[in-house]
């Protein structure tokens, strides 16, 4: 398959600093390469009828990237009207079937950094269940739960059904599935009940458990019950929740009289003995009354059996040090069942905290975001948690986590409030058992580009890190187009405001200008540079092990397939001289709201001694830990430094 070429950043001054780094360190050992600095590149600015935002990314094993946004929560603005003497004003919800409105589907290529529009599927579609006769229901993909099968298609669960005044949502109950070879979305049926917000994890067979979001019928209302999704023969079973002994819907909080609930995309693991971790964390919204001072976790089993039916059980987890979080991240060590939790929104689940900097003790008490770093470790008894206060260098929320072929991990976006005062700055964790949390933090160069609520980062197949998407409020449909420059406003719901440069000019707001300056605008009297309502360019982060490319390993040979616990061949090529030292698999990743449901490293085993330029490796044999399905094979030499991934399909059926 071929491989998109490593791409040389683009000459503004930071990678201008990115290349002469990088030539400083062909002249240096090996060793301090581990140590530098990465670098940014700004991707093409998409042209104009290609500009959207990025909600849902999933990379495909083509290597290209599915954007996927549906209604995208934008407002309508009804402009004055002459004759009855009305004013303009702001509404909330749009026109599912405008079209256009809802047709928000592409594809990013990482060879040529540009975005090409795709159809989307139907925004409505017929539902027999509904009413007496039928009627057309919500097919819209915005806030929907994805996931890559084991051969590669895209399943998309649920969506908004609808959303009401005051951001009160339904779920969709429709199935959708992209289709990465063909390029074509199709309806795979739909589910008994509503999902916005769900999470969908990936059994050891292939199958797909959906769980969480938001049901069908009335706003706001939880879905307790997991449907699980059978590609082969597109069968769903449910399974309710409130029914099974253990389940967090018949577990009471800890001297409280209230249920404890399994929230909005929650943050769920597999462990190798085929149980999941639930974490207890989430990305909620405002306005779903649930608790937020829950200290439980769950272990939970879903058993497959032999006719094809799932049943699922629960032990209680271990407890937790600290409560919940909202719009943290949530990630799985590489090659091991331990997961983190970092960042996120305590005591309350609405990204309305902090907006524009302001800070409302009446309607948030209590309320902040966290800095902590949360590790949960595998052991008897369900394991354990330790907490690391202030592990971050300040608050972040709406982050995200990716796991580098080098087993660290990339911590980057999100801002010190959901949708205000962006953080641009990546931070590098290295494992070290002597640093507090058992993590060193290297910070890196800053992004130019903010990326609050709704950001994306996925790991690509040439080892750097696109970085995509951000919203700092809600974009408005006019008669004139998509308008970003928005604020939200207490009296009038959103306001166009109005926009002076640094040194007090006023200046009508220009997305080009802005894109040539994100300091540029500041809006009305506020401190911090505006940011535009969404964020249309990609940036890429190249991390230090790229620094010094033009030495890296090559794969020059490689199995298409394999099967579990497979021993295999691995041809290299090393020009720097440095032997091949391994080799990882890295799960596509597939990422929304600070959670990636598909990335997962799997480290491969090494068989003898290593031969001119040919490793032999054994694949991993534990299904549940590492589902079937497309993985990238990177080969690390001995300074740790990746090659450019070749795709891999890892299957039972082999």
């Amino acid at each position: 398959m071929a491989q998109p070429p490593f791409q040389l950043p683009f000459l503004r001054p930071q990678a201008v600093f990115g290349l002469l780094l990088s030539l400083l360190l062909l002249l240096t050992p090996a060793r301090a390469v581990q140590a530098a600095l990465g670098s940014w590149e700004l991707a093409p600015m998409p042209p104009a009828n290609t500009r959207m935002q990025a909600v849902h990314t999933v990379l495909l094993p083509n290597g290209k990237v599915l954007v996927v946004n549906g209604s995208s929560f934008r407002t309508q603005y009804l402009s004055p009207d002459a004759t009855t003497g009305e004013a303009g004003r702001f509404v909330e919800s749009i026109d599912l079937g405008h079209p256009g409105w809802t047709d928000n589907s592409g594809l990013w290529d990482p060879a040529t950094g540009q975005l090409k529009r795709i159809k989307s599927p139907l925004p409505l579609l017929f539902d027999p269940t509904v009413g007496q006769a039928g009627a057309m229901t919500a097919n819209d993909l915005f806030c929907s739960g994805h996931l890559q099968l084991s051969d590669g298609n895209v399943l998309f669960a649920g969506g908004t059904g609808s959303y009401y005044a005051g951001g009160a949502f339904t779920g969709s109950k429709w199935l959708n599935l992209y289709d990465w070879k063909r390029n074509q979305w199709r309806s795979v049926g739909r589910m008994a009940g509503g999902r916005w917000y769900p999470s969908l994890i990936e059994l050891a067979s292939g199958r797909v458990a959906i769980v969480g979001g938001l049901d069908f019928n009335e706003p706001n209302q939880i879905n307790k019950t997991i449907e699980i999704f059978d590609p082969g023969s597109g069968a769903i079973q449910m399974i309710d929740l409130t029914t099974i002994d253990g389940s967090p819907f018949n577990s009471k909080l800890q001297g409280d009289d209230v249920f404890d609930t399994i929230d909005l995309y929650p943050r769920i693991f597999p462990l190798a003995d085929g149980r999941f971790l639930l974490t207890g964390d989430e990305a909620g919204i405002d306005g779903v009354l649930v608790p937020h001072r829950s200290t439980n976790t769950y272990l939970m089993t879903i058993d497959e059996g032999e006719d094809g039916q799932a049943s699922v059980s629960f032990t209680a987890g271990p407890e937790r040090q600290e409560t919940n979080r909202a719009y943290g991240t949530a990630v799985q060590l590489p090659g091991r069942e331990d997961v983190l939790l970092l960042g996120g929104i305590v005591g309350s689940n609405s990204i309305s905290f902090g907006r524009e900097g302001v800070i409302d003790s009446k309607r948030f008490p209590g309320v902040s975001v966290s800095r902590t770093l949360q590790h949960w470790h595998p052991g008897a008894d369900g394991g354990n948690w330790e907490s690391t206060a202030d592990f971050l260098p300040t608050p972040r929320a709406n982050l995200q986590a990716v796991i580098l072929p080098t087993s660290q991990l990339l911590v980057l976006n999100g801002g010190v409030f959901p949708e205000y005062q962006p953080r641009l700055d990546p931070l590098l964790l290295n494992p070290d058992d002597t640093a507090p949390g058992g993590y060193r933090l290297e910070p890196q160069p800053e992004a130019t580009l903010p990326r609050l609520y709704h950001n994306g980062a996925l790991l690509l197949p040439d080892a750097r890190v696109l970085s995509i998407g951000g919203n700092a409020n809600r974009a408005t449909h006019t008669d004139a187009g998509v308008r970003v420059d928005v604020l939200g406003d207490p009296e009038t719901f959103f306001r166009f405001p109005a926009f002076r440069t640094a040194d007090g000019q006023e200046e009508p707001f220009s997305e080009d200008r802005y894109y040539e300056d994100p300091q540029r605008y500041f809006a009305d009297d506020n401190k911090e540079p505006f940011v535009p309502a969404e964020i249309w360019r990609g940036e890429i982060f190249s991390p230090p092990y790229l620094q010094g490319e033009s030495l890296r390993p090559r794969i020059t040979q490689a199995p298409q397939q394999l099967s579990y616990g497979q021993a295999f061949e691995l041809g290299v090529s090393t020009p720097s001289g440095r032997p091949a030292s391994g080799a990882v698999l890295v799960k596509l990743g597939s990422v929304t709201h600070s959670f990636d449901f598909g990335q997962r490293l799997a480290p491969l085993k090494r068989e003898g001694p290593a031969a001119d330029e040919r490793l032999t490796l054994r694949a991993p044999d534990n299904a549940h830990l590492y589902p079937p399905g497309y993985y990238m094979l990177f080969c690390l030499d001995a300074a740790g430094i990746p090659s450019v991934a070749r795709m891999v399909q890892l299957s039972t059926a082999i």
